[in-house]
């Protein structure tokens, strides 16, 4: 037998002034997989996201990342952020999303500060993890399983923050990056008739300048983000809103239900209708 004992004198960098409260887990595989969650956000809850098999492409606060299983996503409350699989490999995923956090020196439903790296390899706390996010998913439907939930949250959290990878302390005087600049722009104006031609007018450069600059720094062409932007916003309202097909394609910047459900199809691989049907049987 071996046994171990807790140290007396243990610390934390990670002070909680308020905990995370659960608000739901979900597991994606197979089928669900191959369809894309494109660019939306969460604007009162933290997402916390752990590959345990599979790839995927990410874009998170405007970077994009190649993701692999034992990577941990976190998702900050407001954060856009885009999720698709590798087609002929798909991906098996579980998402924890809470809300209420608040830990010290960061905004509430923040679990990361903007400089941490968002994307995180488990390495040797795979299982600890994977077992963690499991152990969410069953109970999250057991009746008089709320305590239980709580406590396992808050270890999950503890966790992805020891994990958390922190940059050294450094002068750091950011250059000026149009590709951000340009990213941001879209974000907010995503619905509006944006084309190359008036983006580059906007930002006073050639249409050449402004594409290689972004794709440089996103990763993709600005139509092709942008598309990703609607297609997200699409998605989101199709959920959660009870509005029709027609008006969400108004929402996010069609005229015409034709091109929209042209556009989404291609994107997330079914129709509006299709894809709502899928999330509310």
């Amino acid at each position: 037998m071996i046994q171990r004992f807790m140290k007396s004198n243990r610390s934390s960098s990670l002070v909680v002034e308020q905990p995370g409260e659960l608000l739901y887990m979900c597991m994606v595989e197979g089928k669900q997989s191959e369809m894309p969650r494109t660019m939306h956000r969460h604007n009162n809850c933290t997402e916390i996201v752990f590959i345990s098999e599979g790839q995927g492409a990410h874009i998170i606060g405007g970077n994009k990342y190649t993701t692999q299983d034992g990577d941990v996503l976190i998702y900050n409350s407001g954060t856009l952020h885009d999720e698709s699989a590798q087609p002929s490999i798909g991906v098996v995923a579980y998402c924890c999303g809470f809300q209420g956090l608040k830990l010290r020196g960061l905004p509430a439903n923040h679990l990361i500060s903007a400089q941490d790296q968002p994307v995180l390899s488990s390495g040797e706390h795979y299982d600890s993890i994977k077992s963690l996010m499991q152990l969410l998913y069953d109970q999250v439907e057991v009746s008089r399983s709320a305590d239980i939930c709580h406590h396992l949250l808050q270890a999950l959290i503890q966790l992805v923050n020891r994990m958390t990878v922190r940059p050294d302390a450094q002068l750091n005087i950011l250059d000026y990056d149009l590709g951000q600049e340009v990213r941001r722009f879209i974000d907010e104006r995503y619905a509006d008739e944006l084309d190359l031609q008036a983006l580059a007018k906007r930002f006073k450069v050639s249409r050449y300048h402004l594409a290689h600059c972004f794709k440089a720094s996103v990763g993709c062409s600005p139509i092709h983000y942008m598309i990703r932007r609607r297609m997200g916003e699409a998605q989101t309202l199709l959920i959660n809103t009870g509005l029709s097909i027609t008006e969400v394609a108004e929402q996010v910047g069609y005229h015409y239900p034709s091109y929209f459900n042209t556009a989404f199809k291609k994107v997330v691989g079914v129709t509006p209708g299709s894809y709502r049907n899928h999330y509310l049987k």
